[in-house]
């Protein structure tokens, strides 16, 4: 294989990497929205944390957080 094409498959890899990076920050923030909106409807922190694999001390944190964010 010559010098530029190993460094298009580099570019190629970097860019998949990038890509499922975004991809699975994307998918934490739908997680952690869905899981302070359960807990606001009254689902039980426990079983939240449980579900969604967020520890119920960071659930708690990011439900206080949510609520200090302006509505809009």
């Amino acid at each position: 294989m010559r010098l530029l094409d190993k460094i298009s498959s580099v570019e190629l890899a970097a860019q998949r990497q990038r890509t499922a990076e975004a991809a699975a920050d994307a998918a934490r923030v739908d997680v952690e929205l869905e899981a302070v909106a359960a807990v606001r409807e009254g689902e039980p922190v426990e079983e939240v944390s449980e579900a969604s694999g967020i520890g119920s001390a960071d659930l708690r944190y990011l439900e206080k957080a949510a609520e200090d964010l302006p509505q809009g």
